[in-house]
């Protein structure tokens, strides 16, 4: 759902989106790439993410999918934030929602993985 709400926000107000990250073409082939790195890549990962969610047989893949997503772009900002030293209220943000996504995809991923019985005897829950 959150890719489908930036998504919609970046198709009514792309400027203002652009601006509260602080990336501001100088050209307008800037702005195309842009647009399609962010909405053509963010409405194929909103996509992807809902077939999966539909569709048990993406289930797996989609669950992967977050796992590795998040944990690349948490890398990804972490490095700029701390290896390069650029870092904002809105960065970390960004970086804790990141971290936070993958720690609960790691999760789900566990859930299917490992039969209930056995999950609940690890995590020690019931009897």
């Amino acid at each position: 759902m959150i890719y489908w709400i930036l998504i919609i926000a970046l198709l009514v107000d792309e400027r203002t989106v652009y601006s509260d990250l602080q990336i501001l073409p100088r050209e307008q082939l800037g702005l195309i790439e842009l647009r399609a790195m962010y909405v053509g890549l963010l409405t194929a990962i909103a996509l992807f993410s809902s077939l999966a969610a539909l569709y048990r047989e993406l289930r797996l893949a989609g669950v992967l999918f977050a796992l590795i997503s998040n944990l690349a772009l948490a890398a990804a900002r972490g490095y700029g934030m701390f290896g390069e030293t650029h870092a904002s209220a809105l960065m970390t943000e960004l970086l804790f929602a990141e971290l936070i996504a993958a720690l609960l995809a790691l999760v789900a991923f566990f859930c299917m993985i490992l039969p209930a019985r056995e999950l609940r005897t690890n995590l020690r829950i019931g009897k």
